[in-house]
């Protein structure tokens, strides 16, 4: 039976900044005082230059040209990260969020300066690491759980081969967008190293090492 996930106080904040930065940019881009928002968005070619703080803030950036992109990512996130949250806790929880962006914005920067040339200057903005790292943690932390995709049922396992799917296809369209698949790949990159090394476990035996010391 499907039940509705309750939308924990950090996935509430973080739609909460996420739709407030939309509503900005909607507002601002509009003005002369727009382009200073352009600061925030991810372009490798300006990272270089020296706005490292792109690898991370552009992913409270949206499309302003297109709401869905903002709901989307939302939506998702409020599907699968109350089970995470609950077994990692909150803290926990958010640094997987935060790194995750962090890493996407190292994948897109690596993409755009070294891979695809034409990327250095498309700038890349949304939570979209982020959301695919969840979705990869989730299928990798509750493989056999039974979710619904849309109204079908299925096991969260296969997530991950439609994470993958979805950028493989959209790596072949060859379409230059704001959205970038090597971040999606840096978010389930991201996944499979929190959820596989036991980062937990090492920390513990490293600390009663020292105690016992």
């Amino acid at each position: 039976m499907f039940v509705w996930p309750h939308l924990t106080k950090t996935v509430k904040w973080i739609v909460i900044i996420n739709s407030a930065i939309w509503l900005l940019e909607v507002l601002f881009l509009r003005t002369k005082w727009g382009a200073f928002l352009y600061n925030f968005f991810l372009v490798p070619g300006e990272v270089v230059d020296g706005k490292i703080w792109q690898l991370i803030t552009y992913s409270i950036f949206h499309s302003p040209n297109m709401v869905l992109h903002l709901i989307l990512n939302m939506l998702i996130l409020w599907m699968f990260s109350e089970s995470l949250e609950k077994r990692w806790g909150r803290k926990k929880f958010l640094i997987f969020y935060l790194i995750a962006a962090f890493v996407g914005g190292i994948f897109a920067f690596l993409e755009g300066m070294f891979i695809i040339a034409s990327h250095q200057w498309v700038p890349t903005i949304g939570a979209s690491a982020s959301v695919f790292a969840i979705t990869a943690a989730f299928a990798l932390t509750f493989p056999e759980k039974t979710i619904y995709l849309i109204f079908f049922p299925m096991k969260a396992k296969y997530l991950l081969y439609i994470d993958l799917g979805v950028i493989l296809l959209s790596y072949l369209s060859l379409g230059n967008s704001s959205v970038s698949d090597a971040a999606h790949l840096g978010g389930i990159f991201t996944a499979f190293i929190f959820t596989k090394i036991p980062w937990n476990l090492y920390f513990r035996k490293k600390y009663r090492l020292k105690r016992v010391k």
